[in-house]
């Protein structure tokens, strides 16, 4: 690492320096930042907890040599700023944490990956909350390995988890980090991680990682006055903090932008993840998350340097965006907002009303594209307290409601995903206090499942549906709350038709057609109002909340 580079906010790698780290004698360096210290010690295991000074160079780089120290031994800084003050630190470089005292490991990470990189092009994303899997169960790697076999089995593209650094606060889920290159102990070993990174690249299915960049835990043992001053944060009391009680990063400052680059080029290319997914981003496009108060364009510059980086380090990056964001040219490869989750109040509504959403649906299929990530997330499963099977309409056809409203998802050209149960039609609200495991689920819920598996599988296999370059084209269609398009990819045509009401239809075909899923099947639990292969001329036979896929002939 340069460490003028890393001074002026351009540095990448500064994990390689930084930290605890081992040298060739088996002894172990450790450095950190504190330009406006007066002293720094640290103390350990290794020492017997004695403070052992560490020696200032001009950089404000403080550094020290121990002999006796070994893979997790325990230490904690102490920083003495100018005024004489004296803080206990963590090291924010460390790669895991002791919460319950507040220390840091050295921790040695000696595992090579033998897979690359997924290349999957057509996308099916599975959001996890790992907290809630690993609850009760102490088999990590289990857990890990059902993961992988239940994404492959799914149709999944990439399974994307939510954050997976260190946190103190349960309910956070993740947020508001307490070590953003510390793996959370709540989730195994580092090298249990390594493994199931190797394990999804092997299944030739992509990992993405939510990363939260925006802000830091306020608790003092990490980032907040470091060194005696505001190194990482603002320096004034309005926009320190933000609306959920945690402190924003500062970008204009360099050390920051160096950070959080460092951070950046570490997950994409030393835990090789596929796909970095930053939360809530409009906490940083905007002045404490709102529109209203103006774009910050300092982190508008630094989120266009870390999209770059992502890209050099043969990864992808997805913005989630909550609100509006028209108007701003933003660099991420992907896009996950909120306009889909009014397909959710959609399906809410008495039938007789959805006719109201008609000019929002057709837009929906005709303007979107494969940079716009449409589908639902954790959010979906928790406001209101009821998951998104519980948010369909009426009592005993909620399982009919939401196969139709993914076989919309799952026909838009866009980008898809789904929070873990969706695929299941889970009935229980998400709750990080409740362990979420695959085995709860009845038979009722298992033939959801293979309608899912079908459908998913269509998605994958027909170019119509999932290349970035096929088309779509809405079809004028008499009846209400009922839409047909067609998605075409070269010679492929396809023909969706969806029918978001209680009303059973009759449609005069215009082509020959074979029908590839119905969402009535008998299969999938339907009444097997199926339609089969069909003559031009002949009725197409819709059911009430009935979706189905054709092949036109």
């Amino acid at each position: 690492m340069n460490t003028r580079d890393y001074l002026n906010g351009i540095s990448t790698d500064g994990y390689e320096f930084f930290g605890a780290h081992k040298r060739k004698s088996n002894d172990y360096i450790f450095r950190l930042l504190a330009p406006n210290a007066k002293e720094a010690y640290i103390a350990g295991d290794f020492n017997k907890w004695e403070k052992t000074p560490m020696r200032k160079y001009s950089t404000g780089v403080f550094s020290v040599t121990i002999e006796n120290a070994k893979n997790l031994d325990e230490y904690e800084y102490e920083i003495i700023d100018k005024d004489g003050n004296s803080y206990k630190k963590l090291d924010p470089y460390s790669k895991k944490i002791n919460l319950d005292e507040g220390t840091s490991f050295i921790l040695d990470e000696g595992y090579k990956f033998k897979y690359k990189k997924s290349k999957n092009e057509a996308k099916n994303i599975y959001q996890i909350h790992l907290g809630a899997m690993f609850r009760s169960n102490k088999d990590k790697s289990k857990i890990y390995d059902q993961i992988v076999k239940h994404a492959k089995e799914n149709n999944f593209s990439h399974v994307q988890l939510m954050p997976i650094s260190e946190y103190k606060n349960y309910k956070q889920m993740g947020y508001s980090s307490i070590g953003h290159f510390a793996f959370s102990s709540r989730y195994g070993d580092l090298k249990d991680f390594k493994e199931f990174v190797d394990k999804l690249h092997k299944e030739k299915i992509g990992i993405i990682v939510e990363l939260d960049i925006a802000e830091f835990d306020p608790d003092f043992l990490y980032l907040d006055r470091f060194d005696g001053t505001n190194s990482y944060n603002y320096d004034y009391d309005n926009i320190k903090y933000n609306y959920f009680g945690a402190i924003n990063f500062d970008p204009t400052k360099e050390l920051v932008r160096s950070y959080i680059l460092s951070l950046v080029e570490y997950y994409t290319k030393v835990l090789n993840i596929d796909g970095i997914f930053f939360p809530s981003a409009e906490n940083m496009i905007f002045w404490q998350g709102d529109r209203n108060r103006g774009i910050n364009q300092e982190w508008l510059d630094l989120i266009n340097q870390i999209n770059d980086l992502i890209k050099a380090n043969k990864s992808f990056s997805i913005g989630g965006i909550n609100g509006s964001y028209d108007g701003l040219d933003l660099s991420f490869d992907y896009i996950f907002d909120s306009r889909f989750k009014n397909m959710i109040e959609l399906f809410k509504t008495e039938p007789i009303n959805r006719a109201n959403f008609q000019a929002y649906v057709r837009a929906l299929i005709a303007n979107d594209t494969y940079k716009i990530i449409h589908g639902f997330s954790y959010v979906d499963s928790i406001v209101n307290e009821a998951s998104l099977a519980m948010k369909m309409y009426s009592h005993d056809r909620k399982f009919e409601q939401l196969k139709t409203l993914l076989t919309f998802l799952y026909s838009l050209k866009s980008t898809k995903t789904i929070f873990m149960g969706d695929e299941l039609a889970d009935f229980d609200t998400f709750s990080i206090y409740d362990e979420f495991t695959y085995e709860k689920f009845d038979q009722y819920q298992i033939k959801f499942n293979d309608f899912y598996k079908d459908l998913t599988q269509l998605f994958i296999n027909n170019k119509s549906l999932s290349n970035t370059d096929s088309d779509v084209n809405i079809l004028d269609i008499e009846g209400y709350s009922l839409y047909a398009f067609e998605r075409t990819y070269k010679n492929e045509i396809l023909l969706v038709i969806t029918n978001f009401t209680d009303i059973e239809y009759k449609i005069n075909a215009p082509y020959d057609l074979e029908e590839l899923i119905n969402t009535d099947d008998l299969k999938y639990m339907g009444d097997g109002n199926t339609n089969g292969l069909i003559k031009r001329g002949e009725d197409i036979r819709l059911a009430p909340y009935n979706s189905a896929i054709f092949k036109i002939k």
